[in-house]
């Protein structure tokens, strides 16, 4: 069996453990193994549950892709109507805050139209075809995927 150094923690950390280890009954090493079981089974749930989405069985996948297509392509046209190059995180917002809900999400968050509109560049010609997201953008909707997984696991 391996050994696992559970001083090789910082100090608060072992602590912490220390007090869930006394409060459970049990030593500080079967603590320290219960909790990377519990750590690793959640981790393979989330990661087979991701698997599902990206593969698409999920029917919340189905539900978050077709709202996350269209909040793309408004953002696109929103893009395009301005001139960008590409399609920014401020887009995305804007497309975000025409939805109802959304909107008063994201007011409630302190996120206005006004300080959006102020995060984007000067508009320009307007473009005929859609422009392609930028890497903020897709991180931005790739984070809020991760975030809806997680959401939806719990």
């Amino acid at each position: 069996m391996a050994t696992l150094h559970v001083r090789n923690v910082p100090d608060q950390l072992y602590e912490e453990l220390r007090a869930a280890a006394r409060e459970d009954g049990r030593s500080i090493g079967a603590e320290a193994i219960d909790l990377l079981r519990t750590a690793l089974v959640l981790r393979g749930q989330r990661q087979r549950g991701l698997r599902g989405m990206v593969e698409g069985r999920s029917p919340f996948r189905r539900r978050f892709a077709k709202s996350a297509k269209g909040l793309v392509v408004r953002a696109q046209e929103l893009a395009a109507e301005q001139g960008a190059p590409e399609v920014l995180p401020p887009h995305v917002m804007l497309a975000m805050l025409e939805d109802p809900v959304l909107r008063s999400t994201l007011e409630r968050g302190g996120v206005t139209e006004e300080s959006v509109r102020a995060a984007l560049p000067p508009p320009a010609r307007a473009l005929t075809a859609p422009p392609p997201l930028s890497a903020d953008a897709r991180q931005m909707l790739e984070r809020a995927l991760l975030a809806s997984l997680d959401a939806s696991l719990d």
